[in-house]
């Protein structure tokens, strides 16, 4: 059994190459001619010879001419029995190039970038295509042991597994690459596209925003020079006359400034979005509260007068009742208050805790380690339940007292 290779079953319904293929030895070695062994496979369907298999030798011939039906034939390299070898990298003189890991068909050699690479014998068909390839040639081919027919069908079966998982690595590489060269030259040419649009623009509709920012620009300032005005003669007398202009000043100044921030930020756009217009009103009220609140802070600073204190205190309360009354009529939701209570940190707590905290972690790091004692855990626990309950005795249940 020794220099023959189990042929295929005449009840085989695979396609001939296949049946073919199961009986090469699967070295993808390239030596035949063809870039691996289902090629030359289907080459020998298509009438070529079955004698150039140098590894597999004359066993090989001879189970190919049993299968075909032609006769036996000498293998054209003129050695019946070639010995099995398989590769062995010095690794002293590796320079990690990779190179060799690229050739190999099986992925039978590992290693990295700059890193030192081996080779894993029992994977290691023998093809000798990494020779070539190594820039400081430091493989050898090492003969081995021979194999019985079993075991080198049993090697090559698994050995034709490897190259087809390795060959369809390759191609989702290769599909992945090509799917990223796509999308961004996609990418490349979208932008291209958008970029005549983007400078498109007419200089007379470029001119014709200038002049309108210009004149929001004015109306804005103008609107705000008359509001602080407004506030001032406000301050100084207080009456409701005053405050209608002074919504109506607010509300005027508002809406310019916002119409110039939307024709800054937006090239294109003349008017502003509009808001709802209960949101619109909460909005106004909390500006006016806070400067409400702005002006009492800085009257009680200067020392003003009580009775002007009085009518600022007033505007700041109408000021809130305002601001209630928007946020019910702007339909949205109020916010969900709660009251949460934190005890003091005293140094006798902030002691215990830091106490707990050391024993929690000495505890965890004993059962970490498998070679712990059970009288040094039986300790730990010990410690952190005494820890544990000298911190409730002393806090007690959480919640105000």
């Amino acid at each position: 059994m020794n220099g023959t290779w189990i042929s295929s079953s005449p009840h085989d319904l695979r396609p001939l190459p296949e049946r073919i293929d199961a009986l090469l030895p699967q070295t993808q070695c390239r030596q035949c001619g063809h870039p691996g062994c289902m090629p030359y496979a289907q080459a020998i369907v298509e009438g070529e010879g079955i004698g150039k298999c140098p590894p597999g030798g004359q066993a090989t011939v001879r189970a190919l001419a049993r299968l075909l039906g032609v006769a036996e034939v000498p293998v054209e390299s003129g050695i019946a029995e070639p010995p099995v070898r398989v590769a062995h990298i010095r690794e002293a003189e590796c320079i990690g190039c990779t190179k060799c890991i690229q050739a190999c068909p099986v992925d039978a050699i590992v290693g990295a970038a700059k890193l030192m690479h081996t080779v894993i014998s029992a994977e290691c068909t023998g093809c000798d295509l990494c020779l070539e390839p190594c820039p400081v040639d430091c493989i050898d081919m090492l003969e081995t042991a021979p194999e019985q027919a079993r075991d080198r069908q049993h090697k090559a079966d698994h050995a034709r597994q490897r190259f087809l998982r390795r060959q369809a690595r390759l191609r989702l590489g290769e599909q992945r690459e090509r799917q990223e060269r796509q999308a961004s030259s996609e990418q490349r040419a979208h932008h291209a596209r958008l970029a005549p649009a983007r400078e498109r623009l007419p200089e007379q509709r470029r001119d014709e925003h200038a002049d309108a920012l210009k004149k929001l620009r004015i109306a804005a300032n103008m609107a705000q020079v008359a509001l602080s005005k407004a506030l001032k003669q406000l301050a100084s007398r207080p009456n409701p006359q005053l405050q209608a202009q002074v919504e109506q000043l607010r509300g005027a100044s508002e809406k310019a400034q916002a119409e110039l921030a939307q024709a800054t930020q937006h090239p294109a756009a003349t008017a502003p979005v509009a808001r709802p217009a209960g949101v619109e009103a909460l909005r106004r009220a909390k500006i006016h509260l806070v400067s409400c609140r702005s002006a009492l802070k800085k009257a009680r600073q200067e020392g003003t007068d009580e009775t002007r204190l009085q009518a600022l205190g007033e505007a700041l309360a109408e000021a809130e009742r305002q601001l209630h009354a928007a946020e019910e009529a702007s339909g949205k939701p109020p916010p969900d208050l709660q009251r949460t209570y934190k005890r003091p940190v005293t140094a006798a707590s902030q002691a215990l805790k830091t106490e707990l905290a050391f024993a929690r972690s000495d505890l965890s790091r004993l059962q970490r380690d498998p070679q712990s004692a059970p009288a040094r855990l039986a300790a730990a626990q010990a410690r952190l339940r005494l820890a544990e309950q000298r911190l409730e005795r002393l806090e007690g249940p959480a919640g105000p007292s």
